[in-house]
């Protein structure tokens, strides 16, 4: 969420498919992932993609609820997707819940997954237009 100095350098995955539907995708600095269609051994690549789209907004809100001096003590998301029937069965409605802990005002919370949503969360940013995506706070 930090303000861009110029243009991002390359992000870079290596996949190496390892059996049946198992890829193990590794980044730059080693951190490896498995992913599987069959959910037998790692996330689907759609559980992937919602997972990194929570950690993303979930980043963005830790760091602007910080920046804005609160009580934030702690988060918690819960992201659930809907596909299409159709290939290529894509995302159409996501519904996220964010759970805040902490003395932090319903406004300022608000405001932080509004800031993550409207500008700052990249992968939301990348993904399709037309998704119907639906966020909920809960301040507890």
């Amino acid at each position: 969420m930090s303000e861009p100095t110029g243009p991002a350098p390359p992000t870079r995955i290596d996949l190496a498919w390892s059996s049946v539907q198992r890829f193990d995708a590794t980044n730059a600095t080693g951190g490896a992932l498995t992913l599987d269609g069959n959910k037998a051994e790692g996330f689907s690549p759609t559980e992937a993609l919602l997972s990194s789209l929570g950690a993303c907004m979930g980043i963005d809100i830790v760091i602007i609820l910080e920046k804005m001096r609160t009580g934030f003590k702690g988060l918690s998301v819960s992201i659930e997707g809907e596909r299409v029937a159709e290939p290529p069965r894509y995302f159409d409605h996501i519904r996220m819940l964010f759970r805040i802990r902490g003395d932090v005002p319903r406004d300022k919370a608000e405001r932080a997954v509004r800031l993550s949503f409207e500008k700052y969360c990249s992968v939301f940013h990348t993904l399709r237009k037309d998704i119907d995506i639906v966020t909920e706070t809960v301040i507890e």
